[in-house]
């Protein structure tokens, strides 16, 4: 559902010709959601093409607290075009103004800031646009390690920098930062507007990756599961292959929602004996299915906490259910 004030702004762009100053995000809150994932672009695209609005960037591109000017169509000049590459400026650490020190400061200086902000690394710069070096943990350590006692920050000083655009691709400008292990980032301005660096770079690719791993392991458990309990037959009664050509020969050919239908019939929930209650453990499932969704959409900002949370409790639950089938099958076996 759109707010109140949303409509109210709308309003305002369509009968005063005005144009209001947002971000991707706050857009998305005005539509009661949190992520700009194919299904709540589709939502929003809708309405504004209804009411004949744009925004200015394009707020399914860079990034989620970026800004974007939100107007009537009838002052664009052409049609924005989602942009397929996901770029550095979505990071938010290239959003980032990172902190500095002027050429004249004392080393102690970007030594206690560095200390105090836990960095590795430290701009030295004039002004907002000109960089001069960094300081470096590595670049002091050298320089004590050959007797350099100075403590002006110019002999100290790595002049070699990295520099990417905010528009360079993630693609491209991952081997660059691991080249140097930080990279600094600038918009079309020249303005650093970002420091980027390998953990940064760590870090998207375990939240890019990790939702893809608990998937995995909740469709493993889901298998080993079902494995055995019913005919090849049977289960293609239940499932929706045919109209993509799938031959079904093991359970690693069915879909999410396959298993889903299998599971959620009363007789063959009779047949995999599990001691939970069906509904709330199919619900959940279909809870998973559309988080599935979601990802395989590959979203540059991931999922929800909340979603990930989702991931983690299921895969934990199957964990144990399997753990717990595994037993009641031993003891059948033994008696």
């Amino acid at each position: 559902m759109v707010t109140d004030k949303f409509l109210e702004l709308v309003t305002e762009i369509k009968e005063n010709d005005k144009e209001f100053t947002m971000t991707p995000r706050e857009l998305l809150d005005s539509f009661g959601v949190y992520k700009r994932t194919k299904w709540n672009l589709v939502r929003i695209d809708k309405f504004l093409e209804e009411n004949k609005l744009e925004t200015v960037p394009n707020y399914t591109g860079g990034w989620i607290d970026g800004e974007i000017v939100i107007k009537h169509k009838k002052k664009a000049k052409s049609k924005q075009e989602n942009d397929p590459i996901q770029r550095i400026k979505l990071l938010s650490a290239a959003n980032k103004v990172p902190i500095t020190v002027s050429r004249d400061a004392k080393l102690n200086e970007a030594i206690t800031l560095m200390m105090l902000h836990n960095y590795s690394q430290l701009p030295v710069m004039n002004s907002p646009r000109n960089v001069i070096g960094v300081i470096t943990w590595e670049k002091i350590g050298y320089g004590i390690t050959n007797g350099i006692e100075s403590e002006n920050i110019a002999d100290s000083l790595e002049k070699e920098v990295a520099i990417l655009d905010y528009e360079t691709p993630i693609l491209d400008a991952v081997n660059k930062i691991i080249e140097n292990e930080f990279v600094l980032v600038k918009k079309s301005d020249n303005t650093i507007c970002g420091i980027v660096t390998i953990s940064d770079i760590s870090l998207q690719f375990i939240n890019a990756t990790e939702p893809f791993l608990l998937l995995e392991q909740i469709e493993n458990h889901i298998r080993q599961i079902l494995d055995g309990i019913f005919t090849v037959e049977e289960i293609k009664q239940f499932c929706k292959t045919d109209a993509i050509g799938t031959e079904i020969e093991y359970i690693d050919d069915l879909s999410f929602g396959d298993y889903i239908r299998i599971i959620e019939n009363p007789d063959n929930w009779e047949c995999l004996n599990l001691s939970i209650e069906r509904s709330l453990f199919i619900k959940q499932l279909d809870k998973i299915r559309e988080i599935r969704n979601d990802i395989m959409h590959f979203d540059p900002e991931g999922i929800t906490s909340e979603q990930k949370q989702d991931l983690l409790n299921m895969a934990n639950f199957l964990t144990e259910i399997r753990r717990i089938q595994l037993k009641k099958n031993n003891k059948i076996n033994k008696g």
